[in-house]
């Protein structure tokens, strides 16, 4: 039998202390009948049309990425259109979007890919940006912002990155246009939020559906430790939506401002401060395995 070829799209920098030979091994022996061609990444701004060119050299049957959602996001946007089932290999210190689809190690990976189920998922635009899983303003931001400054990566990054940005957290003023409707909110965090988790497996966005044409707009206000505390629980329980300091609407486009200047992401990627954002659908859909 012909053994399928997959490009296996690989992030030498991601995470923190990933084996990236083992990966490969574990790959090799679970994938049965497919053939791995390794691609590594060098953060140059033409990764993009290399892979272009590789999709067009030969014929591939599918794509394996290692990394976390920001290499995602650069791949997704290579293929565009390539219309090729992708699997993640959750390397990165954010695996938000694995995590979403129920991928939470290499050999879920392998698993889903072998399994063949499909989830086709929206992408948005948000300011000429694409974006698939969660992007957002506020304290998650600049935790992201922090923890990219590190030298080292991974979720001790993170945690190291969390008590920093907590002494630092503060209310921001937002103002949300949607539906011929302009609302002024308040709130430590803003997400728009195509999937539901953050990779730490924090729920943000309960009823999202990454396949249903809308992203949600998600405000939290947590006021003192208490219900800081009370917050993460919720997330962690998949509770969110008994707390009284969060609100949730869902739209298909949007305008958001962000008049006091608070950090942004996009996908784990911090961008330039911005006071306003677009946010509207694209034709696109991008296929990837899943075990949800």
């Amino acid at each position: 039998m012909t053994k399928k070829r997959f490009l296996y799209i690989l992030n030498p920098i991601s995470g923190d202390g990933v084996d990236r030979e083992e990966v490969l091994d574990i790959l090799s022996n679970n994938l049965y009948g497919i053939e791995i061609t390794v691609w590594e990444t060098t953060g140059s701004p033409d990764d993009p049309k290399e892979i272009q060119q590789m999709l067009k050299e030969k014929q591939w049957d599918g794509l394996l990425v290692g990394g976390g959602d920001g290499t995602i996001k650069m791949v997704v946007t290579a293929i565009l259109g390539a219309q090729l089932p992708l699997g993640i290999i959750p390397l990165g210190s954010a695996n938000g979007l694995a995590t979403g689809f129920g991928i939470h190690g290499v050999s879920d990976a392998c698993y889903a890919v072998q399994k063949g189920k499909v989830e086709a998922v929206d992408l948005w635009d948000i300011n000429g940006e694409l974006c698939i899983h969660l992007s957002d303003f506020g304290f998650n931001a600049g935790l992201v912002k922090k923890s990219t400054a590190l030298q080292h990566r991974g979720m001790l990054a993170y945690a190291k990155s969390s008590l920093e940005q907590l002494k630092e957290m503060r209310q921001y003023t937002f103002v949300i246009k949607a539906d011929g409707i302009e609302e002024k909110v308040k709130a430590k965090s803003l997400v728009v939020a195509n999937g539901n988790k953050y990779g730490t497996g924090a729920v943000i966005n309960p009823t999202g559906n990454v396949g249903d044409g809308k992203f949600e707009v998600v405000t939290l206000d947590p006021e003192g430790l208490e219900e800081i505390i009370g917050l993460s629980l919720a997330m962690f329980n998949d509770r969110l939506g008994e707390v009284a300091h969060v609100k949730t609407r869902s739209f298909d486009k949007a305008e958001i401002e962000n008049p006091e200047g608070a950090d942004f992401q996009i996908d784990g990627e911090v961008m330039p401060q911005t006071d306003q954002i677009k946010i509207e659908a694209m034709p696109h859909k991008v296929n990837f395995y899943c075990l949800v």
